[in-house]
Parts: structure tokens; sequence; C-alpha cells
């Protein structure tokens, strides 16, 4: 239910009480780096665990691509942690506004080819874009329509709290199959 708050706060940033929790815990407007501060209030606190849910399943959609760290947000569909997997290394280029044809308002292609694996660069081909039309903005990646919902969360935070017990009991990883639904196909 915490999540819902954070949510409510990425798609409702003029209500009033989202004013007042920007100006005083995120005033660079970003909620998703928002943090713990010295003397929170009880209600900030418990939406700041609401935003660590919300971390595990949200996503970028791509517009214009000024808002999106090409390296650290998560943005690509396909990809199991939803970011790139090719390692940064010598690469300059941050914002995926960079990626787009300026001209065109379509992938650059080339460009993709020449930073990405392979199995990046056929993940990025696939994400739409519509650069004239609307801005970057945040979606939660487990339903359908993009939009949140406690149903989905609960699921999320389940299926991470599993991830996180096997992998403190197996010392692999997710390698192991999920004991969960193992014992429950039996």
């Amino acid at each position: 239910m915490l999540a819902k708050q954070c949510w409510r706060l990425i798609s409702n940033p003029d209500a009033l009480w989202a004013h007042v929790l920007c100006a005083k815990y995120y005033p660079d407007g970003n909620i998703l780096k928002a943090g713990n501060k010295k003397g929170s209030s009880f209600t900030w606190q418990s939406i700041i665990s609401g935003i660590q849910t919300f971390k595990r399943g949200h996503i970028w959609r791509v517009g214009t691509g000024s808002n999106i760290n090409i390296w650290t947000d998560c943005w690509v569909l396909n990809s199991p942690n939803r970011k790139i997997l090719t390692p940064k290394g010598t690469c300059l280029l941050s914002r995926m506004e960079k990626l787009i044809d300026p001209y065109s308002g379509e992938w650059d292609e080339a460009l993709i080819r020449s930073i990405f694996s392979p199995v990046d660069v056929d993940r990025i081909l696939r994400i739409p874009l519509n650069v004239q039309l609307m801005e970057d903005f945040v979606a939660w990646n487990f339903t359908k329509s993009y939009t949140f919902t406690v149903r989905s969360a609960n699921y999320v935070e389940w299926h991470h709290k599993q991830d996180t017990q096997i992998r403190r009991s197996d010392g692999q990883g997710s390698s192991m199959i999920n004991l969960v639904w193992e014992t429950l196909s039996k």
C-alpha cells in the first residue's frame, strides 16, 4: 500500500501534498532517487519503504529520451532487470536522447549497434518511439496498462522476498529453481 503513495506522487505531481513532500524531501523532483533525511517525518519514512517496492517494478517509457539515463535507469522492456546489460566501458553518452535521430525521431541504429551488445541492440530497437507526442514517463512494468496496482506490487514484493530467501539458502543466486513453486507442483 505504501508503494501506491509513491505511484500517486509520480502520477499526480500537481497535488498539494505532492508539492509539500517534493519541496521538503526531493527538491530535484525525482522521487525515485529520494531517500531518508535526518528528522524525516513518519509519513516520509513510510513512503521511502514503499519507494523500494516501487523501484522493483517500475520502468521508464521512452518519449524524447531526455530524462532517461542509459546506464542506470530501468527502461529496457525485455531485460531481466529492465536495464542495459552491456557494460558502459568508455562510452561518454549518458542520456537516451542521444540514441534517437533528431531529424527522423527514430532510433539511431548505427550508433546503437556500435555501442551495445547484440542482445541489447535487439531489445532497444523493439522499443517503440513517439518523440513528437510525449515526454518520458515512469510506468509500472507488471500490468498490461502500465499503471500501478497494489495486487501486482504484492506479487513483485513476494517474488523478491522468495528470491532473496533462495539466494541465502543456496548461495548460487537465481539459478536455483524456486522452491515454493516446486513444492506446490508436487
